[in-house]
C-alpha cells in the first residue's frame, strides 16, 4: 500500500502560535509614503503603505510590482526628512491584487532612527 504524500498547509505559515525568528522585533507602521525605484531618475512615484518596519527591513503594500532586487527609496520624497533606501527581497501578489514587498536595509537602522522615521510619519 503507497503512503500518501504530506500536502502542503498554508495555514501553518500564518499559525498565530508559531514562534518568531527574526533577529529584530516588527514595529507596525500602517501608514502611507511613497517609493520609487533608484534605477530609473524619471520613474513615478509609487503610493505604497507601511505594513511594519524593523531595523533590518520593510514591509511594503504596493499596487505596483517590484521584482526582488530592486533598490527603491522609501519615503515622501519631495518633503525634507530621511529617505530610506532598501532592497526588494520577497514579492507575493496578495489575494486583493496588490503586492507584499518584504525588503532589507543595506545597514541596520539604528534604533533612534527607525522610531524618529515612524513617528514622523505616523
Amino acid at each position: 500500500m503507497k503512503t500518501p504524500t504530506p500536502s502542503y498547509d498554508p495555514s501553518r505559515r500564518s499559525n498565530p502560535g508559531r514562534k518568531e525568528h527574526r533577529a529584530w522585533p516588527r514595529h507596525s507602521g500602517r501608514f502611507k509614503t511613497y517609493c520609487q525605484s533608484i534605477k530609473e531618475d524619471d520613474e513615478l512615484l509609487w503610493s505604497v503603505e507601511i505594513k511594519d518596519v524593523s531595523r533590518q527591513g520593510v514591509k511594503l503594500l504596493s499596487h505596483r510590482r517590484f521584482e526582488p532586487g530592486t533598490i527603491l527609496r522609501i519615503g515622501l520624497i519631495h518633503e525634507k526628512g530621511e529617505i530610506l533606501v532598501a532592497r526588494a527581497v520577497h514579492v507575493t501578489q496578495t489575494p486583493e491584487g496588490d503586492w507584499s514587498i518584504g525588503c532589507s536595509f543595506p545597514k541596520k537602522l539604528k534604533e533612534e532612527e527607525m522610531r524618529a522615521w515612524l513617528e514622523e510619519k505616523s
